[in-house]
């Protein structure tokens, strides 16, 4: 951790707007997990619910720079709305892309130059993991699109989502040979490829 105060910098106001916007992102792709859920994308809730994560992580490593006190944030943040899992999706590419990719991206040139290149450090690489999001939620947004969840072009492996059972092919099998549950409950293990 830095020794140089942060108090009154803009690096601190950008520290405080990254925590709210990483606490915000939390609750709300936990919402959009729940929906996903409801509309039988286990996958895609399973992508929301591991970016929830991520993002609570990126809060408390933004958080752990602050140093008390009262802030006054200028930010303008999404007031969101719980939609259907294909318009959670959108809407969370473009967060990543705006709240994560270029705000992070800047605010590493601000850091930087207020002289904390550890925060800047950090800036930056949060922004690179905004991308690995944005890039996964726009791959999936095709997917939907195309009906093309739970269908592949080219033999992948996928894994079963409640008991880890692993099939090879190029769908899921109807139902899962080891535990019963069917197709949905699968997820192709090339969404992480990048």
């Amino acid at each position: 951790m830095s020794t140089k105060s942060i108090k009154g910098t803009q690096t601190e106001n950008l520290l405080v707007q990254a925590y709210i916007a990483e606490s915000t992102a939390y609750t709300r792709y936990i919402f959009y997990a729940k929906q996903a859920g409801k509309e039988q994308y286990f996958p895609i809730q399973q992508i929301f619910q591991e970016t929830a994560d991520n993002e609570l992580h990126h809060a408390k490593v933004f958080f752990k720079y602050l140093e008390g006190g009262k802030v006054t944030a200028t930010g303008c943040y999404d007031s969101g709305v719980i939609g259907t899992t294909l318009q959670n999706l959108r809407t969370a590419s473009e967060e990543e892309l705006h709240e994560g990719v270029e705000f992070y991206s800047k605010a590493a040139i601000v850091a930087e130059s207020e002289g904390f290149p550890e925060i800047a450090s950090h800036f930056s690489a949060i922004a690179k993991v905004e991308m690995s999001h944005r890039r996964r939620f726009e791959r999936y947004i095709r997917q939907v699109e195309e009906g093309t969840v739970w269908k592949r072009e080219h033999p992948v492996k996928w894994q079963c989502l409640v008991c880890g059972y692993i099939h090879e092919g190029t769908t899921p099998p109807e139902e899962c040979p080891a535990c019963d549950h069917p197709y949905q409950h699968y997820m192709a293990l090339d969404i992480y490829d990048d």
